[in-house]
Formats: structure tokens, C-alpha cells, sequence
């Protein structure tokens, strides 16, 4: 049976707008795409991709088979998702386990809800912002000098949506020097629509940093944000390593604020308290079924 077979008969009763909105999500189930971002598929690439590892690996638990070499094959993955370029399978083993990435450098947490390509530039701005007290009014134009992957990812140069402003330079940044934060409330659909917001974003210009432009700039990537106003001033600042990162990581009272911001939308703040006592003390725990309880709403 075709992918299109399987649509056509689960999907009988859909419109013609539904059934190509089927079909986009089918082709990130079959592989994530950047076509995709700013759209609900985007999470899914992540959760999709987890859920197949793991049903991947209780299927070989069980005697499932696939061919060994089904990465390396003439015919397998690299060789049909490659772009008919040979893949360089030496950049994915080269150093692997020496250490884990997990140990050194560490986790990085992310700090805002959006395209991690947008977070150095985001810390810059709000940086300027609170150095200089820019009034949003007083902006005449913003430039953001950006590695030359990001312009791949941040697809977006006038969000709509609050999915399509995760993948919006301009809308980010915008909306950074207007409410001073940027948390999971201003990527609303309302927030990004507001008039504010689209009248600054014009005044936002991204684009790939004269010394950004190659897979060699990638290790010591970095943005620049320089900030015009019209009293002639030019306000700029150079972010290398953004907050949350393992080389500059988030406060205590920076993640607790993060974690508030997320579980106020599902959970009592009572119970958003237990949980987050609980996550503290996670180290200590002799297991985590209370933990689990915790979230799933039926601990005593």
C-alpha cells in the first residue's frame, strides 16, 4: 500500500486543504524537513524521532532484523538521504564517546522557547535593551550578523503565527525589545499579531556575518546585534556562547523561572511546587514513581 493509498483510505472524509496538510506530516514522519517549521510538525520531528528509537530498539529486543549495514548500503539511508553527495560517516564517529558530549561540555537548556539560531542574538538584544533602556519607539533599524546555518532555520521573515515566529529572527528580536522578555507567552498567535510587534519586525534585518560564512566559522559561531536609533546612536553587542548553553549556563533562579513558565500551563502551582521539589531532590531518590505520580496527577 502507497502513502497516498493509506491517506486516501483513513482519511476519505477529508478536505483537499486537509489532505495536503496529511501529506506534510506524513513526509516529516518519514524524515524531518525544515519545509515544516513553524508548523505543529516541527515538535513532532523531535518526539517522532524518539518514539521510532525507542520501538526501533524493542523490536531488535524481540528478533526484529534489518540489514546491519542499512546506513552504509549502496542502497541505505546515507546513500538515499545524502543529496547524492557521499556521506562523510567519519564526522559522526570521529571522537564519539571520547567523552560523551553529555559529560563535556554538558547539557545546554535552552532559555527561550524559540529556534535555538535565534538565542545569541536574543541575549544580545535584551542585553542593549537593559544597558541603554531603549525605548522600541526610539529603533530606526536593527541588523543581526548571523552564522550561515541560520538563515536555513529561520525561515520566517514576518511571522503570522507564534509557531512561525519560533523560526523568525525579525519577530524575535522585535518582540524582545518590547516586552523585555521572552517566554512562552509571546509566541501566542494574539502577541504576534499585535501592531506593535509588526511594525517593529520590518526594522529587523538578518543576515550571514562576513566571517560566518563557512563549516570552519562553526565552532566559534557567534551573532552580532547592532542597534540604530533615531538620536543617531548605534548600539552594538557580540554574543559568542548564549545563556543556558553548557559554557554559560542558567542560573537556579533562571531555570526555576523557565520551569514555572511551562508548568503554570498544566498544573496547580501546588503541585507545580511539588514537582519541582521533587526534580531537586531527583539524586537522592530511591526511584522515581513518585516522581512519576507527581506528574501524572495521582500522587498522595
Amino acid at each position: 500500500m502507497s502513502l497516498w493509498d493509506a491517506i486516501s483510505i483513513s482519511g476519505s472524509g477529508l478536505s483537499a486543504e486537509r489532505t495536503a496538510h496529511a501529506l506534510a506530516i506524513a513526509a516529516s514522519m518519514a524524515s524531518g524537513i525544515k519545509a515544516n517549521f513553524g508548523t505543529d510538525c516541527k515538535p513532532l520531528h523531535v518526539g517522532h524521532a524518539a518514539r521510532c528509537g525507542i520501538e526501533a530498539a524493542l523490536l531488535a529486543e524481540t528478533g526484529f532484523t534489518g540489514n546491519p549495514r542499512a546506513l552504509e548500503h549502496g542502497d541505505g539511508f546515507g546513500a538515499t538521504h545524502g543529496a547524492g553527495s557521499r556521506p562523510a560517516w567519519d564526522l559522526t564517529t570521529t571522537g564519539l564517546g571520547a567523552p560523551h558530549d553529555l559529560v563535556d561540555p554538558g547539557i545546554g537548556v535552552k532559555r527561550f522557547p524559540a529556534c535555538a539560531s535565534t538565542h545569541q542574538a536574543l541575549d544580545a538584544t535584551l542585553a542593549l535593551a537593559a544597558e541603554h533602556a531603549i525605548d522600541p519607539r526610539a529603533v530606526e533599524a536593527v541588523e543581526c550578523g548571523v552564522s550561515y546555518m541560520a538563515p536555513h532555520q529561520l525561515i520566517y521573515d514576518r511571522a503570522e503565527t507564534g509557531l512561525q515566529g519560533k523560526f523568525s529572527m525579525p519577530y524575535c528580536v522585535a518582540v524582545a525589545l518590547l516586552d523585555r522578555t521572552v517566554g512562552l507567552a509571546q509566541f501566542a498567535d494574539a502577541r504576534v499579531q499585535r501592531a506593535d510587534v509588526q511594525a517593529l519586525m520590518p526594522k529587523v534585518r538578518m543576515f550571514v556575518h562576513p566571517e560566518q560564512t563557512t563549516r570552519e566559522s562553526l565552532p566559534t559561531r557567534f551573532s552580532e546585534v547592532a542597534i540604530t536609533l533615531n538620536d543617531g546612536r548605534r548600539l552594538s553587542r557580540r554574543v559568542r556562547h548564549a545563556k543556558g548553553q553548557p559554557q554559560n549556563p542558567l542560573t537556579d533562579e533562571e531555570l526555576t523561572t523557565k520551569f514555572y513558565d511551562c508548568a503554570a500551563r498544566v498544573l496547580p502551582r501546588e503541585r507545580a511546587d511539588s514537582v519541582l521539589a521533587a526534580v531537586q531532590a531527583l539524586d537522592a531518590a530511591p526511584d522515581v514513581s513518585v516522581f512519576a505520580r507527581l506528574l501524572s496527577g495521582s500522587a498522595r
